[in-house]
């Protein structure tokens, strides 16, 4: 496991990700004490769930400066770029390492220059989160085999990041360094249009539809393209407004395939060699995103276990692995439907782990498959 340098790490902004930075520190037992700036619910709450040695209301900002070697930005963009603006009229006694974990880096590492020695800022973004956003569903694991981008400025050297490299590390995170131009240009399209889209996706289901409740009948693949859409509109508002012209740039580029799947289906039954060449290129495109050690997600083993559709399926296939100290790190109910087998996805993090839990479970004569 990866040690920390730092002494007290001051989390500004204590939802998701930020407490679950947090709870990765408590579960290690490292020395570190944990400071927490956030509103006063949500301190009174990590003080409940021992997620914080210290708690700071957001204003008290000379307080929560003080005392820091690492200070991580954790709220909305909006907050980022206000924190930062207060912070560059402040000069600390000592230095002091800040950090973001903004979806968006160019205005946010341009805030960033400003900030006065013995300030140092190095912008990042973690790959990292979920639809859900507070400190209740705090996750140490979550950034585990996640990209966490890391924004310096043009010819810093890697020792001025030294701290944030060994938190990224620390969290089992894979550290990728892209310029902050790079980072916005990249994420407008493996990340920010793919919510764009599927907002529009669950915002524009016909009435024809919704009349009769007929959306009820989606599928799996409509289910999971329209995941996301339950994201919160406070962030997105930052992200699509500090990094407008790319994802405009990104959902053009996007349209236009649309439309020429579109006129490939106008095509049919006459001719149908345009769609199935959309097929296979969306065949190779899905299948780059795994490529061998490109996605560092992909270092879990994977097997498939079939379930029949009964009470305790789950925990007769959890319950012997736990037993045999095997531990299961990612888990996702694929597909079951009433009266019909289920196939449960689960994953662990070595080859050996996985071998011995196949074998288990052929044992116990479960139909297993290695992914």
């Amino acid at each position: 496991m990866t040690l920390l340098s730092i002494n007290r790490i001051t989390l500004v902004g204590f939802g998701l990700l930020a407490s679950s930075i947090a709870a990765a520190i408590k579960q290690a037992r490292l020395s570190v004490i944990v400071r927490a700036v956030s509103s006063e619910k949500t301190l009174v709450r990590a003080k409940e769930l021992g997620l914080a040695d210290e708690t700071f209301a957001y204003d008290d900002l000379e307080h929560w400066v003080e005392g820091s070697d690492v200070i991580l930005l954790c709220t909305p963009i909006s907050g980022i770029l206000s924190t930062l603006k207060k912070l560059s009229a402040f000069i600390p006694s000592h230095p002091v390492f800040i950090s973001d974990i903004g979806s968006t880096k160019a205005e946010i590492c341009k805030a960033g220059a400003q900030l006065k020695a013995p300030f140092t800022f190095v912008g990042s973004h973690p790959m990292a989160g979920s639809e859900k956003r507070t400190l209740e569903f705090n996750d140490p694991s979550i950034f585990e085999n996640a990209y966490w981008f890391v924004c310096p400025p043009a010819g810093a050297p890697e020792n001025s990041y030294k701290v944030l490299s060994e938190l990224i590390a620390f969290v089992g995170a894979t550290q990728i360094v892209f310029s902050s131009e790079h980072h916005d240009q990249t994420v407008a399209w493996v990340s920010h249009m793919p919510q764009m889209a599927s907002s529009s996706l669950a915002a524009n289901i016909p009435n024809r539809l919704l009349q009769n409740g007929y959306q009820h009948f989606a599928g799996r693949a409509f289910r999971d393209m329209t995941r996301i859409a339950a994201s919160g509109w406070a962030m997105w508002k930052d992200i699509a407004e500090t990094n407008r012209t790319e994802i405009l740039r990104a959902m053009d580029e996007y349209a236009e395939g649309l439309h020429e799947t579109r006129n490939a289906i106008e095509k049919l039954p006459a001719d149908d060699q345009p769609l199935h060449d959309i097929f296979l290129q969306g065949n190779a495109g899905r299948a780059s995103l795994f490529a061998s050690g490109k996605n560092p997600a992909n270092s879990f083993y994977q097997l498939t276990v079939q379930l029949k559709d009964k009470p305790g399926a789950l925990l007769s296939v959890l319950e012997p692995l736990a037993d045999a100290g095997l531990n299961v790190r990612d888990i996702e109910l694929m597909k079951v439907r009433e009266n019909v087998a289920g196939t449960l996805l689960i994953a662990f993090k070595t080859e050996e782990q996985a071998t011995a839990a196949c074998k288990l479970l052929r044992y116990l004569e479960f139909e297993v498959m290695e992914r």
